[in-house]
């Protein structure tokens, strides 16, 4: 999937999850459906920044390393992964790699340890999409307006540099019993225009609710759809396709306890090779085998 050749592949400094999941597994779990699972992938593979929230009470292990690296197993064949070193993070890489085909990876936004971003560093990493590479991070924050405000409070960025840091997911744990249950409680879609008359400066598009009372998600309408469509410079029709392509593929590799990391990227890789006309490999029928 990535480049074996940059040395940037390889600093992997905090960045493993201690129990690594596919998003297939995520869907099984009911961590998010598979709507949204195949919409995120759409946005992933278009080049867009996301930010990993979770709560701020309890702090650990609500899986916000966990989906990071699910979203990041949803990249383009040939992407390219940085990862960064917190606060001792120069940026020199920005001059060696690709910035349209380049992820970089931050493991968190905080001032909590050395090995993650504040201040300064933190608002040059987030202000790459600028330069055209797209940004992965988590943070801790309750609501999306706790993610707002780190960003355009805390961090003093502007509208300008928050409007091009693409997907928000906010996670949290529910349920009365032990262990509780993991839920992307909400998804947005930062607009890149309008909302200056908005509480943060930008607008937000709500992309899937988790709802409490029948423990499933609600996704965005038509209306929204068609919107974040052409943000992406796609037509409806076309997003509504290749959304629905993603819930067929992801389908049966959710089934029990979902497929693993190295099955749902075969099933990844094989799509894209399908949408861009390249020609099957070994992997790719694997792949299809394995769907079926």
């Amino acid at each position: 999937m990535f480049d074996p050749r940059s040395p940037y592949q390889r600093r992997m400094w905090h960045y493993e999850s201690d129990r690594p999941l596919s998003i297939s597994q995520l869907v099984a779990a009911g961590t998010l459906d598979t709507r949204t699972a195949a919409l995120l992938w759409v946005l992933v593979q278009r080049h867009q920044s996301f930010i990993i929230s979770g709560p701020t009470d309890p702090t650990p292990g609500v899986g916000k390393t966990t989906t990071m690296n699910a979203l990041l197993g949803l990249l383009p064949a040939g992407s390219t992964i940085v990862y960064t070193m917190g606060m001792f993070e120069d940026f020199g890489f920005v001059s060696d790699v690709e910035p349209g085909t380049t992820c970089v990876l931050a493991n968190e936004v905080s001032d909590h340890l050395r090995i993650y971003m504040w201040g300064r560093t933190a608002r040059t990493l987030l202000r790459l999409p600028e330069s055209g590479f797209a940004v992965a991070s988590s943070c801790h924050a309750d609501t999306i307006d706790d993610v707002m405000a780190i960003l355009t409070h805390d961090l003093r960025l502007g509208a300008e540099d928050v409007r091009r840091l693409g997907v928000v997911v906010n996670i949290g744990l529910v349920g009365d019993i032990w262990p509780q249950r993991r839920r992307f409680l909400t998804t947005h879609f930062i607009a890149p225009d309008g909302g200056d008359s908005e509480p943060w400066g930008v607008r937000l598009l709500r992309l899937s609710t988790w709802r409490e009372e029948s423990d499933d998600f609600a996704h965005a309408d038509g209306a929204v759809m068609g919107e974040l469509a052409t943000m992406l410079g796609m037509e409806l029709d076309e997003l509504e396709a290749a959304v629905l392509r993603r819930m067929e593929r992801l389908a049966p590799l959710t089934a029990g306890r979902g497929a693993g990391l190295q099955t749902t990227r075969r099933m990844v890789d094989a799509l894209w090779a399908e949408e861009h006309g390249e020609p099957a490999t070994e992997a790719d029928n694997q792949a299809e085998e394995e769907a079926d």
